[in-house]
C-alpha cells in the first residue's frame, strides 16, 4: 500500500487544528469495541475470567482520516506474565506475546492496512489471557495502537496530532465475585439486585454485548443499589466514569 500522501495529510491536520483557536487534540484513529462502543485513550479494562469469550477484548480500530493508513499494535508493557498465553489477533492469530515487540510481525506486511472512515477489513481480532499467574498479582498489559509508515516505523504523534492510542488489559485473580480494585470499591450480586459499596463518585454506564446501552445510573460515595432482575442473565460491560473524565470498565456476568 502507498502510504505517500499520510505524511502530508497529517502535517495537514496538523496545521488546520493549530490555526483553530480552541486548539483541541485530534486523533487520527480511534478504537472501539466490535459492537461500536468507542474505548478512551488508555482506557484500563479489566477481567476475572480466564475462559473465551469472557475474557476476550475484542477491538477495531477505526481510521478518522481521508487517506489511508497502515496501523500496527505494540505490546508496550507486561506485569505479572510472560505473555506466553496471551493471544493477541490482528489480522493474524499470535498465541504467546513479547514485551516491545510490534504485530504484525511480518517484515513483508508490517502494518494491517485501513480505508478512510472504516476499519479493519479483518473480523474477530481481540486479546486474550489464558495465564491464571500465581493467584495473587494481577496480570497487567498495556497495548499501544499506533500508525506506521510503509517500513513498518511509527508515524510519531505532534503536540495537537495523536497518531497512536492504548488500551490496558488486566486480569485480578483475586477478585471477590467482581471486585473492582480501581474504582475504589466493590460490586456484589445477590437476590436479584447488585450492590456497589464505592469510596468516591462515579457515573455508571451499563452495555450489553451488542453495544446497546442498558442503564445509566449516578454511584454516590457508599453503598449503591441496582435491580438486577431488569437485566437478564448475560456479558456485560460496566463503564465507570470519573469526575475528572477518567474511564474504567469492567465485564461481569450475571447469573
Amino acid at each position: 500500500m502507498n502510504y505517500k500522501n499520510l505524511h502530508s495529510l497529517l502535517f495537514a491536520l496538523l496545521f488546520i487544528n493549530t490555526y483553530n483557536l480552541s486548539s483541541q487534540v485530534v486523533y487520527a484513529l480511534s478504537v472501539e469495541s466490535p459492537e461500536g462502543v468507542e474505548y478512551t485513550d488508555n482506557q484500563t479494562i479489566e477481567f476475572s475470567e480466564l475462559t473465551y469469550p469472557e475474557a476476550s477484548l475484542g477491538f477495531l480500530i477505526r481510521n478518522l482520516t481521508s487517506e489511508v493508513i497502515g496501523v500496527r499494535i505494540e505490546v508496550e508493557s507486561m506485569e505479572g506474565t510472560d505473555g506466553s498465553m496471551m493471544e493477541l489477533c490482528f489480522g493474524l492469530c499470535y498465541s504467546g506475546i513479547t514485551a516491545g515487540t510490534s504485530y504484525p510481525d511480518n517484515n513483508a506486511q508490517p502494518n494491517v492496512d485501513i480505508n478512510p472512515g472504516e476499519t479493519q477489513s479483518t473480523a474477530g481480532d481481540h486479546f486474550f489471557n489464558s495465564d491464571p499467574g500465581d493467584g495473587t498479582t494481577p496480570i497487567e498489559y498495556t497495548f499501544k495502537f499506533y500508525i506506521a509508515d510503509e517500513d513498518g516505523n511509527p508515524v510519531v504523534s505532534q503536540a495537537e496530532l495523536i497518531t497512536e492510542f492504548r488500551l490496558n488489559y488486566v486480569y485480578s485473580p483475586t477478585m471477590n465475585v467482581n471486585y473492582l480494585n480501581q474504582i475504589e470499591g466493590t460490586i456484589s450480586h445477590s437476590n436479584g439486585r447488585l450492590k456497589i459499596h464505592s469510596e468516591k463518585q462515579y457515573q455508571l454506564n451499563i452495555y450489553d454485548v451488542r453495544g446497546s446501552l442498558i442503564l445509566e445510573k449516578k454511584i454516590e460515595i457508599g453503598d449503591n443499589y441496582i435491580n438486577s432482575s431488569m437485566i437478564s442473565n448475560h456479558l456485560y460491560l460496566l463503564n465507570f466514569r470519573e469526575e475528572n473524565g477518567n474511564l474504567i470498565s469492567k465485564k461481569i456476568i450475571l447469573n
